[in-house]
Formats: C-alpha cells, structure tokens, sequence
C-alpha cells in the first residue's frame, strides 16, 4: 500500500532522481553505511509555493508504521532540487533513528524488498513554526493546512 493514499489530498507535481528511476533500486550510496542522500530534482511547482518539506519513508520497515529515515522543512521553494548527499538546504529534524540528516536504508535479513517512499511537499508558507523537537507525525499534521502540491517517487532496497 502507497501511504500517501491516506494523507491529506494534494495535487502531484514532477520529481525525479539521477540516482534511482521511480520503482527502481537505490543506489548503493543511498544505504547504510555511506548514507547519502539521493539527488533530487523537481518542478514546476504548484502557484503559491513559498517552501519545500522533503521526507523519505520505509513502509516496509517491519516495525509498526514503517520508518522515517530523512525529513528536512523549509526547503526554500527557489531551489529546484536537491544534490546527492544533500546536508545544507533546509532545516532537518530528528529521524526515527534520532538522526537529523539522511540515514540509508538497511533492511534487516529476511524482510525481502522494501519500498522508499521520497515525497516532497509543496507549502504555501516560508517556514513551518515547529520547535527542534518536533516529531514526524507533528512535521506531517503541521502541513495539512499549508500544502499546495506533493510530489512523490519510490526507490527500492533489499537485506
């Protein structure tokens, strides 16, 4: 199941990667333990976008929920994209490892192919007033009322 079926609805824009094609493998800089995150490229944007939240997320992580493994907010809506390994643009908080940065996927033995789902997020806002600690699930309920667009692509990995 594709989890952004459940999320508030938005209008999809473009996103790309020369990294990964959508439904393809990751590269292997993008697992742990070089955890690098992918390039990215986007646009255009939908009219009225002031800011980005950009978020990758295992569906297939087999714990409940899945797992977050890269989320960066206030992506000035000028940037177009972002490079591979990307650490400056934004403003990154805590993943669920409690990392704020990227961290590579690592499936453990066993769980077969899981699904990397990379989604950016469109806002009619230049910042999301969150404080440092915010969660993920905080991140996501604080965008409802601001998002313009969503655009997402899926990368996979394997144990």
């Amino acid at each position: 199941m594709n989890p952004y079926e459940l999320a508030f609805p938005a209008p999809s824009f473009p996103i790309a990667s020369k990294d990964f094609d959508d439904g393809g493998p990751l590269p292997p800089s993008a697992y742990q333990p070089a955890n690098e995150s992918p390039e990215l490229s986007w646009g255009p944007l939908p009219e009225g976008t002031k800011s980005l939240v950009v978020t990758a997320f295992d569906a297939d992580a087999p714990i409940p929920g899945g797992l977050w493994h890269w989320a960066v907010k206030d992506v000035p809506a000028t940037a177009g994209g972002l490079p591979h390994g990307s650490t400056d643009l934004g403003v990154a908080l805590a993943n669920d490892l409690g990392v704020r940065a990227y961290t590579g996927a690592k499936p453990p033995p066993g769980t077969g192919t899981h699904r990397m789902f990379v989604c950016v997020t469109a806002l009619g806002v230049e910042t999301l007033d969150l404080p440092p600690e915010a969660s993920l699930a905080m991140l996501n309920i604080t965008m409802i009322p601001h998002t313009l667009g969503r655009a997402v692509m899926v990368g996979t990995s394997r144990p």
